[in-house]
């Protein structure tokens, strides 16, 4: 880092993306796109589910910082995916310590199991990110508000742990299907 960037960095954030992220230390933001100090404003979670907390620090980033972009992005190889999966395969009870974690998820191991996809641990972890996005677009007015006036974009992703890959899913992402893990944020 640079004192120049030390100024700048002084004079407020201005993120061009806000990441809502799985905590696993293997999926750090900032070093998968490229970005560097003050690019992204990352919440990251275990199964990077959204609760109250998290829904407000998105709403602050695209209110008072103006961000125009919300990824939210799973992994391949997620333990919370992993632990919602044996959960309702009945090979683990739920854990009430993690219950406000897992809870959300089971819903989207139960979409991938209904799907008959072949790789039901890679699809319950896009569906994880997916509903998280989906939901994201009506769980505050603000947001969507910024969504029907063209000023935010909600958009769900899968890092693949085998590729080092960042897979953007369906219509509206920044690009959908596998891209570099760095330049697309750059148009944001």
């Amino acid at each position: 880092m640079h004192a120049g960037d030390l100024d700048e960095l002084q004079g407020g954030q201005h993120p061009i993306a806000t990441v809502v992220g799985c905590a696993d230390s293997r999926t750090p933001p900032t070093i998968l796109f490229n970005q560097g100090f003050g690019r992204l404003f990352s919440i990251r979670v275990a199964g990077n589910t959204v609760d109250r907390r998290g829904l407000a620090s998105i709403v602050y980033a695209v209110k008072h910082l103006h961000c125009p972009l919300v990824v939210v992005m799973g992994h391949t190889g997620c333990g919370a995916v992993a632990a919602a999966e044996a959960i309702v395969d009945g090979r683990a009870p739920l854990d009430p310590s993690l219950e406000e974690m897992i809870v959300p998820i089971i819903p989207a191991v139960l979409d991938a199991r209904r799907s008959g996809a072949p790789d039901m641990a890679v699809r319950a972890v896009e569906e994880n990110a997916r509903r998280v996005a989906e939901k994201l677009a009506t769980a505050d007015t603000s947001l969507a508000q910024a969504i029907a006036k063209g000023t935010l974009k909600v958009v769900a992703a899968v890092k693949h742990m085998h590729s080092g890959e960042v897979r953007f899913l369906g219509e509206g992402s920044p690009a959908a299907g596998p891209t570099a893990s760095g330049p697309v944020l750059e148009h944001a």
